[in-house]
């Protein structure tokens, strides 16, 4: 395997590149996130998490998706763990993934993303790893100092890597260390969008690119040109299980930032959610969206991965030029039913029937129902559960009152894990349901931390 950020060997001539006829497809796929432990519980054939498994089900797809269409690279753009310390079997099992890929020698290129890199400067990623295992791997931790050109049984593919800005390795600096935090993530915009620029208008002058072995070629804007990165663009739809504060205070960037000429299509990941950001324009500028659901907000989003289609024979900066068509996975199915049953008499029935119009089976599922104080005795527990027999996981039958019943002290044993714990807390707190998801999640992240010091 080689590396862009490696040590370069000598510089041979630049070679003249003739004009390209050809299709360039590429598989587009970002945000794994394996190590998701949300709605899980302990599959008993294999003894791991079950959204583990499902997620490395929807990745599994993703691949398969690629070997099917016979691409010429598999691009993923970030956030391969959910964490910048996976377990060794949250690496074994990308690994493992990855391995068809490699086996049909197509050019893998791995983006680092803010979940694959630590927080602490010095401290391998935990995507460094495939930087030193068999393959065509291009790994990218931080922008390449020459545009690299990776060779692909199609013909070349010009790449623009803008991995995750690392704030440790920029404020290690002694000169930026007394920046403030806006204009630390002023500097950072500048830095990538000058970058950018500095990229494409080599391409568009014909300068020198840097092969797999370190050798130099000419670069052309004819040549499919994609820039790969985990990053922000401003007015992106965020998905469900993102926290706004947080993507709030990153570097952004627009539109026209990236999407500049010849660069054919804009490979982004980071938001979950699938979308164009570009879609009246060219290039597209597209977020992959991540391949699992993670809570109960993105209940209605689709989970895929984009194939990309390349056609030099149309004009550089043609919309012709590029194609892209989304496929979903077999993301795990996330049902909420909820009912307000105050004003019948049979309150179960009328909790069955919206139970009924849901297709529960080998779903999360959640039900909420509201019914008055008068109507509790009423309620059939083993009747609903009965119900959703057919989901994967129960993950919360939940009751509210009117007027409020007077609430019992919640109690946690020392048999409750920690999201059960966090659940039955926020379960007496009305004011906390709407932050439940992302209650949890901060929890089993933070656990995930202190076990991760621990290691």
């Amino acid at each position: 395997m080689s590396s862009t950020d490696s040590a370069r060997a000598p510089a041979l001539p630049p070679q003249h590149t003739k004009t390209v006829h050809y299709q360039m497809r590429v598989l587009h796929t970002a945000d794994i996130h394996l190590g998701v432990k949300t709605y899980g519980r302990r599959d008993a054939a294999t003894g791991l998490n079950s959204r583990l498994l499902d997620v490395r089900r929807s990745f599994e797809s993703v691949v398969q998706r690629a070997l099917n269409e016979d691409v010429d690279a598999f691009l993923f753009s970030g956030d391969a763990y959910h964490t910048a310390d996976p377990t060794p079997t949250q690496q074994k099992i990308f690994a493992e993934c990855l391995q068809p890929i490699a086996d049909a020698d197509i050019p893998i290129i791995l983006i680092i993303g803010n979940h694959d890199h630590p927080v602490t400067f010095g401290r391998a990623s935990s995507l460094d790893i495939f930087e030193y295992i068999d393959g065509d791997v291009h790994f990218f931790s931080k922008p390449a100092q020459q545009v690299p050109v990776i060779q692909t049984k199609s013909g070349p593919l010009q790449l623009i890597p803008l991995p995750w800005p690392v704030r440790s390795q920029i404020v290690s600096r002694d000169e930026y260390r007394k920046m403030k935090p806006d204009e630390l993530r002023a500097f950072i915009e500048e830095l990538y969008v000058n970058y950018v620029q500095r990229r494409t208008e080599e391409i568009r002058s014909r300068g020198t690119g840097v092969t797999q072995d370190g050798g130099e070629v000419r670069l052309s804007p004819e040549t499919p040109t994609i820039l790969a990165g985990h990053v922000t663009v401003q007015g992106a739809e965020l998905s469900g299980s993102e926290r706004t504060s947080l993507i709030a205070s990153e570097p952004k960037f627009t539109v026209g930032q990236l999407a500049v000429s010849p660069i054919d299509y804009v490979a982004l990941g980071h938001i979950h959610q699938h979308q164009n950001r570009n879609p009246d324009g060219h290039p597209p500028v597209v977020y992959a969206g991540s391949v699992e659901r993670v809570t109960f907000k993105e209940r209605d989003e689709t989970k895929g991965s984009v194939l990309v289609t390349i056609d030099p024979d149309a004009a550089p900066g043609m919309p012709s030029r590029t194609s892209m068509s989304f496929q979903a996975t077999p993301a795990r199915p996330f049902v909420a039913v909820y009912v307000d049953a105050r004003d019948t008499p049979t309150p179960t029935e009328r909790i069955l029937q919206a139970i009924e119009k849901k297709d529960v089976t080998d779903a999360i599922v959640r039900v909420r129902y509201r019914v008055e104080e008068s109507q509790i005795t009423a309620i059939d527990s083993a009747r609903i559960r009965d119900a959703l027999t057919g989901a994967e996981k129960v993950a919360a039958i939940e009751r509210s009152v009117d007027p409020s019943e007077r609430r019992r002290r919640t109690v946690v044993t020392r048999d409750s894990d920690l999201e059960d714990a966090m659940r039955q807390y926020v379960g007496q707190h009305d004011e906390l349901q709407d932050l439940e998801d992302d209650l949890v999640s901060a929890a089993l992240d933070l656990q995930n931390e202190i076990e991760a010091t621990r290691q």
